[in-house]
This record gives C-alpha cells, sequence and structure tokens, in this order.
C-alpha cells in the first residue's frame, strides 16, 4: 500500500482536490508567527495548502520584530500587510493563522472593527484566550501543550494536547482543523505530496534572527553527496539577495540535495543544509545573527566546526523511548533529559566545543542557552575535517529517521545550519 500511495504521490504535478471542490478560489491566507519565529514556521502547512488546491500567490507570511517587548509595530505592520495583500489579489477579505505571541498581536488588530471588517475567518494557535471572538470574526481555536485550558468563547475549541507549542500550528493534524475551518470541507490529503523533481523551485529570505530584517549578500546554491555533503561541480546559482533579504525562485531538484552559501563582506560565511525540497517552498529562511546576537554565544576556534540543528516541532529527549527523539552526529546522540526536556519546547539546538578544549561534556546545556526560549545548547567536540552526518530519530515514528550529510567547515570562518523538516514524507 505504502508504495502505492509513492507512486500516485509521484505524478501529481498540479495541487490536489477533491470531486466535490468548489470552483471559487480560496481566499488568501496569511500567517502570523510567535516569538522569534518566521514564516519557516509555516513552511510545511503552506506546502498542505499548495496540495490541496491553493496557488502560491494565495499564500503570504507576515513577519515582524519579535526582540520588541510590545506589540504596536506589529499590529500597524500588520495593517499594511493585510492592505497590500488585498491590493494585489483583488480579495475583498482574508483569512488569517496566527500562533503565539502572533495571536496577542491579531486580538489587538482585530479590536477595530474596521480592521476586522477585511478578515474573514481567523485561526487562534495555541495562544490567547478571549471571551468571544475577537473582534466577532468567525473563529478557530487550537490548544497545544502550552495553553492546554485554553479557550475563546462563542469559538470552536479544538485540544491537541498531545503536541507540542509549535507543532501544534506545523502539523498534519493542526492542517487538518484549519482546512476544514477555512474550506467547510476535509482537505484531500494532509500529506505534502512531493511534485516531479524537475518542477521544483525555491524562494525565501535571508534574515537576522530574531528580529526579521533582511540581510544581503552573494547566495551560491550547490547540490551535494547526500553521502557526505561534499559539493558537486560548481554552483547551480549564484544571486545577490535583494535589500529585504528575499530570492528567487530558484529551480531545484526535488530529488537531491543542497548546499544554500551565503557570503557577506566582513562576516562568518554561513552554510545552510537540508533534507531535498520534494515540493516548491515559498517560506524558505537563511536565518543569520547580527554581531552581539545569539551567534556570538558560540565559541569558535579553527579546529572544530560548529552546527545548528533546526526542526519546528520540538525536540523531546526526556520521555519514553518511544516518545523521545535522538539527534546523533556520526552515531552519537547529543541530545538527552538536560539538553531538549519537553517543558522546554526546544527548535532549535547550538552543537560546538564550549571553551574550544579540544573536549566534548555531554548532557551539559552551555550558558546562557539553558535559560533561553525554544533554543539548547550541548558541549559536543566536532573536528573541522571532512563532514558530519546528522541523523534525527523521531519520536512518534517507530524509529524513523532522517540523515543530512554536511562538511566540517571550521567555526571561526564558518557557521553551519542543518534544517530538517518537521514531518517525515512518503520516501
Amino acid at each position: 500500500m505504502r508504495a502505492l500511495v509513492i507512486a500516485l504521490a509521484l505524478v501529481l504535478t498540479a495541487p490536489v482536490a477533491p470531486a466535490h471542490a468548489s470552483s471559487e478560489p480560496p481566499a488568501p491566507v496569511v500567517f502570523v508567527h510567535g516569538q522569534q519565529g518566521s514564516a519557516q514556521q509555516w513552511q510545511s502547512n503552506a506546502k498542505r495548502f499548495s496540495t490541496n488546491g491553493y496557488p502560491d500567490r494565495s499564500l503570504h507570511a507576515f513577519e515582524y520584530d519579535t526582540s520588541i517587548p510590545t506589540n504596536d509595530h506589529a499590529v500597524a505592520g500588520l495593517e499594511a500587510f493585510l492592505a497590500d495583500v488585498r491590493a494585489r489579489t483583488g480579495a475583498a477579505t482574508v483569512d488569517v493563522v496566527a500562533h503565539s505571541r502572533g495571536t496577542t498581536v491579531l486580538h489587538a488588530y482585530l479590536a477595530d472593527p474596521a480592521r476586522a471588517a477585511g478578515v474573514r475567518r481567523y485561526v487562534n494557535v495555541d495562544g490567547r484566550s478571549a471571551a468571544a471572538p475577537p473582534g466577532g470574526v468567525p473563529t478557530l481555536a487550537l490548544w497545544g501543550s502550552l495553553q492546554p485550558e485554553g479557550a475563546i468563547g462563542g469559538a470552536t475549541n479544538v485540544y491537541l494536547t498531545t503536541l507540542g507549542h509549535t507543532e501544534t500550528t506545523t502539523s498534519a493534524e493542526g492542517f487538518a482543523h484549519v482546512h476544514r475551518f477555512l474550506r467547510g470541507r476535509a482537505a484531500a490529503t494532509t500529506l505534502v505530496l512531493p511534485q516531479f523533481p524537475s518542477t521544483v523551485s525555491i524562494a525565501g529570505r535571508a534574515t537576522y534572527f530574531p528580529q526579521n530584517d533582511g540581510a544581503t549578500g552573494l547566495l551560491n546554491a550547490w547540490e551535494v553527496d547526500p553521502a557526505t555533503g561534499a559539493r558537486r561541480g560548481g554552483p547551480h546559482h549564484s544571486v545577490r539577495t535583494a535589500a529585504d533579504g528575499s530570492f528567487g525562485p530558484l529551480r531545484v531538484n526535488g530529488a537531491r540535495h543542497y548546499e544554500l552559501e551565503l557570503v557577506r563582506d566582513g562576516e562568518l560565511v554561513n552554510h545552510f543544509y537540508f533534507e531535498p525540497f520534494e515540493r516548491s517552498d515559498r517560506f524558505l529562511r537563511l536565518q543569520v545573527s547580527r554581531p552581539g546576537g545569539i551567534g556570538d554565544q558560540v565559541d569558535r576556534c579553527p579546529t572544530h566546526t560548529a552546527l545548528t540543528v533546526v526542526r519546528n516541532r520540538e525536540w523531546w529527549a526526556d520521555q519514553q523511548p518511544a516518545d523521545t527523539d535522538r539527534l546523533e552526529l556520526d552515531g552519537v546522540d547529543v541530545l538527552g533529559p538536560a539538553v531538549a526536556p519537553r517543558r522546554r519546547q526546544v527548535l532549535a539546538a547550538f552543537v560546538f566545543d564550549d571553551g574550544c578544549d579540544l573536549a566534548s561534556t555531554p548532557g551539559v546545556v552551555p550558558p546562557p542557552f539553558g535559560t533561553l526560549p525554544f533554543l539548547t545548547a550541548t558541549d559536543t567536540h566536532l573536528p573541522a575535517a571532512g563532514g558530519v552526518r546528522v541523523t534525527q530519530v523521531a519520536r512518534g515514528t517507530g524509529g524513523r529517521s532522517r540523515t543530512i550529510a554536511v562538511r566540517a567547515w571550521p567555526s571561526d570562518r564558518h557557521a553551519v545550519t542543518v534544517q530538517f523538516k518537521d514531518y517525515l514524507d512518503l520516501r
């Protein structure tokens, strides 16, 4: 059966639509992220919407600076963003899906009746509670493990409390509820179905974390050997990012592995490695750190490499074996109960040689990472030679794994980010 599903998926070059689908085009969807978030949290569900008949021009992500403690700038920015989406699409109203802090932004935005009139439906994910739907807009509220007892009076409240805080909004389970609410029917599929490899393209932005300001530089895209991370031939693309950090669309092969390299004058060279892009992606984010930012907390020296491993599904390393994640570097698990407990809601792990002492101290989280939201770190010495095989063994999947091979770039001049998808696809 699984082989049949894969075979059917590979012939789908157009979005799936159920037989009873309306010819009426869907309303544009605008995604709003939470604290320290970006469009990256919406990559998977944007692909699920695309699989279910939404054109790319109908899917939009609003980003704002979450290092600012107040939300006035986000509300004002959202107002301009939604007006632009309506103007460009010709739609009178839009649907909005917001997560975590983004729900606070939306409650403030929808408090103005004139603004609320431009929103057709609203999805509130694991964030603010309220006595009534914000602005009177029809509302779906999804509640995950961070807000397990949340509620919005008069809304459709759905409780997914076995899921992590971010997982609530990136998961197939969450998508199924959102699609039914927005479209009035079940999704044809909650899978991210692949396109023909030759039809896939990627686009996005290079940004500073967590401000979401654009980072400008030269972006090179290399095909790499999936077993070693070594580059194959010259770059497939060499483009400069725009003033807002945007790039693309760039054509890639959806069955192959790629490294994206961002080169900026006077800064570390950033290398980004991914699983194959089996479906076109418009929400790709290449996140880098400004001087004085989180990157300065990573000890760097010419003898070791430093990795940042990202997955928009929380890493849990303190549960029962079947519900515990493993993150293995050349076969050695670097997580553990102290590094990624469920309560920390960890989305990114910084792996580096703390103190550059050529030694590792397993299970110890170097400061200040033990106190930062959604982030963790582990003191692990990885020699700057050859490559590193980075493997996730995902919880709740019966031990299924994925591996991304990267080069072991010296950390005094290079930064390496490894991004796993937050789902295990059909391959």
